[in-house]
């Protein structure tokens, strides 16, 4: 495998439209012992269940609080609460292994819940106190779920086969506390080659006609997301040109028979919806796409995931992309509209970390289209090393779902 200069720092990790990193999460202390040469060599296990937070005594508290909470559990009977007040920065909780974990294959994924918007982030920090960092979205007042997470960014040059410990952290909003519950963390697979999937939203035209005339010079597979009810509209994709895409090799799949947000809606109504459209699919001939859904506006409640987790293969949200295999796959994060120079960025995780990125785009206009031509540019390139594979999400969903 060819091998590039990844340009990927710290200080320029900004992906999922935000500062990967605040001043408070870019500084870390050396493990104690560094360079000591009768230090354990690092420990390979199999991916699996870590952690379900039954015995909090592993875990040390750096900053806010951490208490079991009874009242609140993912698995068992009970979840980690993290809490920092409003006087704090933030709550920050670090688990060290007993001895340093060969990380090179797998990366961490587990339960949050949340009442307040809360990315929280964790960090793996290897015995040189360089770090990885990782960071999931997690909607306010929902159940706990497992969350896929992304990575971010990086303090140095972390060696994932030999990490010292794990570092979980939230922060405080501007005069706000913030609580978090934490529960079953897991380590998963990560594939052996990074892996892109590229996908469009909302069935417009410009799908059809941007899109496609864009990815007319690379061989690579694509996915369009349609509200099935919109097909043939003005200014949305026709049937024809639907066959035209899946001729050429792209997933035609569902967004539901409409493209409003299904959160807040009686389970009634979602369900017409999202079944609505499978059945659509299925009588049209794009049976082939009605396994995998992108949620409307990127949004979803309790009875949104569970009717997609009931019904698709594979549930696509707005998120951090570059990814392990999927923990909760009907919640697959992805990078929504993402600028060239964004895209870039996570491309080059995505080699450097072989990891799952899925890059979204809701609409072609303008910039976006530009942005679009200019990543597919550079993701060639690294196809082309050997370095990425561009994937369709029937890959994901046969041979990138965590199993228990």
């Amino acid at each position: 495998m060819k091998r590039r200069a990844y340009l990927v720092t710290a200080a320029a990790a900004t992906l999922g439209g935000c500062s990967a990193l605040s001043d408070s999460e870019t500084s870390d202390e050396p493990d104690d012992g560094n360079g000591d040469s009768d230090s354990p060599d690092p420990v390979d296990e199999d991916p699996g269940s870590f952690d379900q937070f039954d015995d909090l005594s592993m875990w040390t508290v750096m900053e806010g609080s951490l208490e079991l909470d009874a009242e609140r559990a993912y698995v068992g009977e009970q979840s980690g609460r993290m809490e920092a007040t409003e006087s704090e920065q933030r709550v920050m909780i670090k688990r060290r292994f007993d001895q340093p974990r060969d990380l090179s294959d797998e990366f961490p994924a587990m339960a949050f819940a949340t009442e307040r918007d809360v990315d929280p982030i964790v960090q793996l920090s290897d015995t040189d106190g360089n770090r990885l960092l990782l960071k999931c979205d997690v909607p306010p007042g929902l159940p706990f779920a497992r969350h896929d997470l992304g990575v971010i960014g990086t303090d140095g040059e972390p060696d994932l086969s030999s990490i010292a410990h794990i570092k979980i952290s939230a922060l405080t909003g501007d005069g706000e506390s913030v609580t978090v519950w934490c529960d079953d963390l897991h380590f998963v697979s990560r594939p052996d080659t990074g892996k892109v999937l590229l996908q469009f939203d909302g069935g417009r035209e410009s799908t059809a006609t941007r899109a496609r005339s864009a990815l007319s010079d690379y061989d690579f597979p694509a996915t369009a997301f349609v509200p099935t009810d919109y097909v043939g509209g003005s200014g949305y994709v026709s049937q024809g040109q639907l066959e035209t895409l899946q001729s050429d090799g792209w997933t035609i799949a569902s967004q539901g028979t409409s493209s409003g947000s299904l959160a807040g809606r009686p389970e009634s109504a979602q369900r017409d919806r999202i079944q609505g459209a499978i059945e659509w699919l299925e009588n049209n001939g794009f049976e082939d796409g009605a396994g995998y859904f992108a949620y409307p506006l990127n949004r979803y409640d309790e009875t949104t995931m569970s009717l997609v987790e009931e019904h698709h293969d594979v549930g696509f949200v707005g998120g951090y992309g570059g990814h392990a295999d999927l923990l909760n796959p009907a919640t697959a994060p992805r990078t929504v509209g993402p600028s060239a120079d964004e895209a870039k960025q996570l491309l080059d995780l995505t080699a450097q970390f072989r990891t799952i990125t899925t890059l979204s785009y809701p609409g072609l206009s303008g910039e976006s289209g530009a942005a679009l031509e200019e990543t597919l540019s550079y993701l060639s390139e690294l196809e082309s090393a050997g370095d990425i594979e561009v994937v369709g999400p029937d890959d994901i969903a046969s041979n990138h779902v965590y199993e228990e």
